[in-house]
Parts: structure tokens; sequence; C-alpha cells
């Protein structure tokens, strides 16, 4: 009798591989994908599997997310893939599902995946002309080198950069050079604050006296994993260069981040707060404003969804009625980008905005942008976050959730972007419209037998829905954040991407000076 590692496949398999490349390799304008338009094709698993295993692996696997597609990892890493699952499931604690076998449900992925997933390398892209040619300039560094640079936020009104340290969990700020000869290219970088291993920052005037403050996401840990460490700190300004921190919350998981929200519009601020977690911890919280004063304000912790994995939370009038709505977006075996639409006296309905069709997606950030500028906000997304597997896959990359109004929304792909964790959206070639631009982490990526992968990308807007990719940095996916500004005042829109540790880097971010295409 034939194993399911006896198997070549198919062609139906090799042709949805195939396709599914392209489309993205392409950057695809269809809100269709190859996992989602096809069935699985079960001739070899019905050939050595009985039809009622099969019918219980399809259940037990797909009960909580969608059931993963067997194209999407390897022959070979199916083993593990299961393992984690069936681990998952046992530390639920839950009992309801019928398990089918370990072994069949190793043989039915097997016997249907690929030997390798094709992803294709940075010098299959076709190159086309750029108007706009982005150059590195040198790196800058802090004190407590080599960080690990998880979030740069430019704050115009300062004319300065905020980035923070998940290693060392230092908040920075920088202000650049703004005359002379060297206008941007120096500056001063000063630590304002020390928390727990910070992830992201977010900007406000808590106290309304003109002061920039910070709510501050605190992960609790460097490496990953289960824990209560995780803490929200409100950082409030005096103007004069003194903070006092105050901690909102703790005992949490990691925090992602925090954003201010009057969410009962009852005129206090409250707190989202993004607990990522990761498996056993996790939560989207309110922090509900119970009185205290603006330098000293209380909060009643409560959970609005107990699943771990929430990548973020971002605030904006969605759909035009005067009332702020929210986005969250889930990671993990999840996937989803929501929107929880306030329908006043702080009641909000959940719309699920998009579904990643497999839970390998590893969703990693978003943010809300009117990218075609037809007046209602969009959301631009990154998928790639390798830290569960470091496995590359074929759909990592960028994707533009476009608002069609009356709560509809359509799914429409930018392209390929190995380890992509965050984008940032400008107009960087001066034409008008909005581009888009991305990173890439993926650590250990380069290998110079099979070619490397692209670790920053920018797609420019030609024409409504028409993007082109064009590639900026290659052999160096160790970016995992990114923002943009005009540092030197040209004009011209400037790349910032941080920086983490690796043998040859060791500063906290670099700025990619955006510099015209002469003819």
């Amino acid at each position: 009798m034939h194993t399911f590692e006896d198997y070549e496949i198919s062609p139906f398999q090799y042709s949805w591989i195939m396709i599914l490349v392209i489309l993205i390799t392409l950057g695809c304008d269809s809100s269709q994908n190859p996992l989602t338009s096809t069935g699985i094709d079960r001739s070899y698993a019905n050939a050595t599997i009985s039809h009622g295993s099969v019918e219980k692996i399809e259940r037990f696997c797909g009960d909580c997310h969608p059931f993963p597609s067997p194209l999407t990892f390897a022959k070979s890493d199916w083993a593990e893939e299961v393992r984690k699952g069936f681990g998952f499931y046992s530390d639920s604690r839950r009992t309801d599902l019928e398990e089918p076998t370990r072994q069949d449900t190793i043989r039915y992925f097997r016997g249907l995946a690929p030997d390798q997933v094709v992803v294709p390398r940075a010098d299959s892209f076709l190159v086309v002309d750029s108007p706009v040619s982005f150059v590195r300039g040198p790196l800058v560094s802090t004190s407590q080198d080599p960080p690990s640079t998880a979030h740069v936020v430019w704050d115009a009104r300062s004319k300065s950069l905020y980035f923070t340290d998940m290693k060392y969990g230092g908040l920075w700020n920088w202000k650049p050079e703004l005359e002379g000869a060297a206008k941007g290219l120096r500056g001063e970088s000063k630590l304002i604050y020390q928390g727990r291993n910070t992830c992201r920052v977010n900007l406000c005037d808590w106290n309304h006296d003109g002061a920039t403050d910070f709510l501050v996401g605190e992960l609790g840990s460097y490496q990953i994993g289960d824990h209560s460490n995780g803490r929200v700190s409100l950082l409030i300004a005096d103007g004069n260069g003194s903070i006092n921190a105050i901690v909102l919350a703790e005992g949490l998981g990691r925090v992602v981040s925090a954003v201010p929200f009057d969410y009962e519009e009852d005129g206090d601020l409250d707190v989202l707060v993004s607990e990522f977690g990761l498996q056993k911890t996790g939560a989207l919280r309110l922090l509900r404003n119970v009185g205290g004063d603006l330098n000293s304000p209380k909060f009643n912790s409560e959970v609005l969804d107990p699943r771990h994995g929430v990548l973020g939370a971002e605030v904006a009038d969605l759909d035009g009625d005067g009332h702020l709505d929210f986005i969250v977006a889930y990671g993990q075996e999840f996937e989803t980008v929501e929107a929880h639409m306030n329908e006043g006296e702080g009641k909000y309905s959940v719309v699920i905005v998009h579904k990643m069709p497999d839970p390998s997606y590893n969703s990693s950030s978003f943010q809300i942008v009117d990218l075609d500028q037809d007046g209602k906000l969009d959301i631009v997304h990154t998928c790639g976050d390798i830290m569960d597997t470091n496995i590359a896959k074929p759909y990592y990359g960028l994707r533009w959730i476009r608002n069609l109004g009356q709560r509809r929304w359509e799914n429409r792909e930018l392209g390929l972007l190995v380890g992509a964790l965050q984008s940032t959206v400008a107009d960087f070639d001066g034409d008008g419209d909005l581009d888009v631009a991305g990173v890439g982490f993926f650590p250990g990526s380069f290998d110079s037998k099979k070619g490397t992968y692209d670790s920053i990308c920018w797609w420019e807007q030609r024409k409504e829905l028409e993007f082109v990719r064009h590639s900026i940095e290659q052999d160096h996916c160790f970016h995992a954040t990114c923002t943009s500004a005009d540092l030197d005042m040209d004009g011209r829109v400037d790349l910032i991407v941080g920086e983490w540790p690796n043998d040859n880097v060791t500063g906290a971010f670099r700025i990619i000076w955006n510099q015209k295409v002469v003819q």
C-alpha cells in the first residue's frame, strides 16, 4: 500500500500554488484568493483514510478557526503543526469535540501538502521604472545599543521622532537637525521613559495642557510567552521635560498598545487596550474612566472580547455619522479585521471587515487611511509575523481593505512582502495621490544559494485601484516598524525604518532618503 509520502504534487495542487504565486507577485487586484476560491481535492485522503475519519479531521481542525489549507505548509512541516493544534485543544480544556487520531490527521495534511511551499525571491519580480530613488542613510543609535525598535512615530508638532525599544524597555525621543548643511542627518536621542519591554506608543494630550503625553503598551517580556507581566502606562508631561508615569493597569498578558478613546461619549477619556498575550492570556480590554482627575485618573478594567492575539485598535468615524467607531485586528488563529460601530449610548455592533482565508496568514498590523481619497476611510493591512514558524509564505504582504460605504468592504491584495510587519502611507512621488510602503522582518532569511527577499518595498499608486510594486532594499529583513515624514524639508517624504539587532547593525533606526530620479 502506498503512503501519502509516495505521491508527488498533483496537477491540481501545483496549478493553484502557481496561481497564488503569480497573483501576489503581480499585486493582484482580485478580492479572491485561491485558498478561498477552491475546495480541497480529497481523493488522496479518501484513498487511505476512511470517509468518517476525514470528516472528523475537518470538523476538529476547523471548529474555532477556518479549516487550515494543506497547501500552506510543506509535507515536512505538518507533523509539527498537527502537534501544536492538538496541544491547543488540550490546553483549552474543551471536551466537546470528537478527536481524530493524530496519525490520521498528519497523514491527511501531508498527503495533500506540496513538497515545498514556493515563495518568490526578490530577483523574480519584474523591475518597473520608479519615479523615486530611495537611498539608505546612516544608522541612528542610542546609549543602549543594540536596541530592538518595535515602533517609530513621527510627531509633526515637535518635529521629532519617538521610538520604543522592546528589548530594554525604553521610550526614546530623537530630534533631527533642521537647519544647516547637515539638516536631518544628525540629531540627539534622549531616553524619556524606562518601561517593561515597551511595544507601541500613542501620542496624545491627555490633560489638555498643550504638552505631548503618551500611552504606552508594555509587553512585560522580550521573549514571547504567557504571563501576567504586561501593563499600560500613562506618561503625563509637564512641558518642561519632566514626566509623571502612572500605571493604569498591570497584571496583564503581553500588551501591544493602548489608545485613548471616549468610549461612552461622556466627555472623559477611556483607554482601549490591545492585550495580545499568546495562547492562554490576552484580550481586548476597556479601561473605563471612573473618576479621579486629569493628572491621576482612575479606571475599571473590563474585557470587551476575551480572545487573545489582539494586534491593535484604532479609532475613527468609519461611516461619517459623527460618532467615533474603532477597528480591531486579531492574529493567531482568528485572523480577522473587525469594526466596532458606534450605535450611541455606549453600545457598539461588530462588523467583520475582512477574514483571512487561513489561520496561517500571521496578521501583524493595520492602519486606517483614505487610500483612494474618496472620502471614506480604508484600511491598509499587513500579514507576515514569522515568530510562530519562521517559515516564509507566498501570501505574506500588504492588502488594501477598501471602504465601499454602507458598512461594506472590499479586499484588494497589494502584493508580496515576506515578513511584513508594518506599513506607512504617504505621497512619496509627489503626484497628489497616496502611495504605500512596508517593511519586512525575517531574521536569517538570507540564503546566497536560493536568493534573497525584499526587506523594504513601496507601492506606487498610478491611478485609482492600480498600484505598482517597487523594491527599496533587499537582504536585510530586520525591520519591525516604519513611518514617513519629510525630515530634510526638501518637499519629498522620506522613510524611517526601525532596526532589530543583528551581526552587522546595532542602531535604533535608519532614514531612507527620498530622492527624485534624474531623467
